[in-house]
Parts: structure tokens; sequence; C-alpha cells
């Protein structure tokens, strides 16, 4: 009991802060992989017409 108490005192904010910094990168690599495809496709088409 008194060990289940103990683990309720540990900082909250460390522990989450390390997945959140992956959602983070991963939200990055999404929005240049769009952006890439934007700029490449906006490049094909202004180049044809």
């Amino acid at each position: 009991m008194a060990s289940a108490k103990a683990n309720r005192n540990n900082k909250p904010g460390k522990q989450h802060e390390e997945p959140l910094k992956g959602t983070w990168i991963s939200v990055g690599v999404v929005g240049v992989v769009i952006l890439v495809t934007y700029l490449t496709l906006y490049g094909l088409y202004m180049t044809r017409v």
C-alpha cells in the first residue's frame, strides 16, 4: 500500500515528455511530406502550363 502511494508522487510531466516529443516529430515529418508533395505537383503544373 505504501509503495503504491509513493508511485503517485512521481512527476507525471517527465513521463509524458518523451511520447509527446515523438508525436511532434511525426507531425513534422508528415507536414514536410505534404509540403514537398504540394510543391512538386505545383512545379509540374507550372511547367506544363
